[in-house]
């Protein structure tokens, strides 16, 4: 199947509407944070600062995205939107330390632990993924499902967060790299990736469709696009680490040298042909849904152009 975005008048439509949850999503972030004069204040203010960085929002659109399909965009689901974006911004704060990939900007901004020292940033990446998990419970417990628990929620969120899912794929990404080139290959990459990035991909999509009560064999198909779209985000990744300058990607440039990457690993033109194909493979997993799927083909697009909504 050959990945083809939507009609231009469709497009417009869906694009304003995410644009919209863009805008809800970054007026609703700060709203959740604790106060940064309420003890302790560093803490606080670190945790907002990486929050609040400009962003594609992408999780957390597609959480919502996927709860339009089978539901209604409340205030509920933006909070709980919200919640896939602190435990993202909580790896990157873990990602850009020195004992990490040692950077120095994200999102067009010096990185947290340059600010606000190493030892204040890990307890703000702490900070953001506790709570991430209190604002799930919070929200769960008035949400009238049926279906699902705040058990279920809150469990969604920690497996993609464990060691199975965002911690397990930095773990062997980071062993990764003291390894020979010819003991690297494609599954083991695509497992790193899968886990690393998919993960919360993965969670937000499921996250999306249990905040309104979607039955469950719909999830099968959610879960496929997800998953695919997760990877093939990790892939326009490594060829931005390549192809753009820190000015366009708001980090640092060729973070990804000597690292093992899809593009280190398939060149150039196999990374974008392996792109394509995860998104074809993404969008046809949401096929039968028709044009309440219109956001998904939209993310994935954006996927694709390795841009924003």
């Amino acid at each position: 199947m050959i990945f083809r975005p939507q009609p231009r008048d469709r497009g417009a439509a869906t694009r304003e509407r995410m644009k919209q949850w863009v805008q809800k999503v970054d007026q609703r972030l700060p709203e959740l944070m604790p106060a940064v004069d309420e003890r302790p204040e560093k803490v606080h203010e670190a945790m907002l600062y990486a929050l609040t960085g400009p962003g594609k929002r992408l999780r957390p659109v597609l959480c919502m995205s996927v709860a339009e399909i089978f539901g209604e965009v409340t205030r509920p689901v933006v909070d709980l939107a919200c919640t896939i974006e602190m435990v993202h911004a909580c790896s990157l704060i873990l990602d850009d330390m020195p004992m990490m990939d040692d950077a120095s900007l994200r999102r067009g901004r010096v990185t947290t632990h340059k600010v606000y020292g190493e030892d204040v940033a890990i307890l703000a990446s702490y900070g953001l993924l506790n709570r991430a998990y209190a604002v799930v419970v919070e929200r769960a417990l008035h949400m009238s499902l049926d279906r699902y628990t705040p058990e279920d929620l809150v469990h969604l969120l920690t497996e993609a967060v464990g060691s199975r899912g965002l911690v397990g794929g930095q773990a062997l990404d980071l062993e990764s790299a003291g390894m020979p080139p010819e003991a690297m290959d494609l599954e083991r990459l695509e497992f790193i990736h899968s886990h690393k990035t998919g993960a919360l991909f993965t969670a937000a999509a499921e996250l999306g469709a249990m905040a309104v009560d979607a039955r469950r064999r719909h999830l099968s198909g959610i879960t496929r696009y997800a998953k695919n779209l997760g990877l093939a985000f990790q892939i326009a990744d490594d060829l931005l680490d390549v192809q753009a300058t820190p000015e366009e990607t708001g980090k640092d440039g060729h973070q990804d040298q000597g690292k093992l990457t899809f593009v280190s690993l398939l060149g150039v033109d196999g990374a974008e042909a392996l792109l394509a194909e995860l998104l074809s493979f993404a969008v046809e997993s949401v096929e039968p849904l028709g044009r309440r799927a219109d956001s998904l083909r939209l993310l994935a697009e954006v996927v694709r152009r390795r841009g924003r909504l």
